[in-house]
């Protein structure tokens, strides 16, 4: 294999759920004071959810951008934050609900077995 090249193949995963968040022109994703992105859920191209946020971004006085689609994500309460990162700090997957975390942590277990740091 020469230098440079990689075995490692990237595979993007083509989600139709996430959320849709207000991208400025220069790419900045449209924040409050706390940090809190201005989201909506929805689908791949879900035109009222793109209208819906358009109309929220003009409303808080976003800059000029544009809906933007993430893909596989979803809004989290203030309360399921800190329970994720209190499951994380406990050596545990963070979120019960990531399905591709729970299979990778079934496989590594089949393949290595409880203790596989040993």
């Amino acid at each position: 294999m020469n230098s440079g090249e990689s075995k490692l193949t990237v595979i993007q995963k083509k989600r139709d759920d996430g959320l849709y968040v207000w991208m400025s022109h220069s790419g900045d994703i449209f924040k409050d004071r706390d940090g809190n992105v201005m989201n909506i859920p929805a689908v791949r191209n879900d035109i009222t959810a793109m209208n819906k946020i358009l109309k929220a971004a003009h409303h808080y006085g976003a800059p000029d951008g544009k809906p933007h689609f993430v893909p596989g994500v979803r809004r989290v309460s203030d309360m399921e934050y800190s329970e994720q990162i209190g499951r994380m700090k406990e050596g545990y997957i963070p979120s019960e609900t990531d399905l591709g975390a729970w299979y990778d942590a079934q496989r590594s277990y089949q393949k290595h077995g409880r203790n596989y740091d040993d």
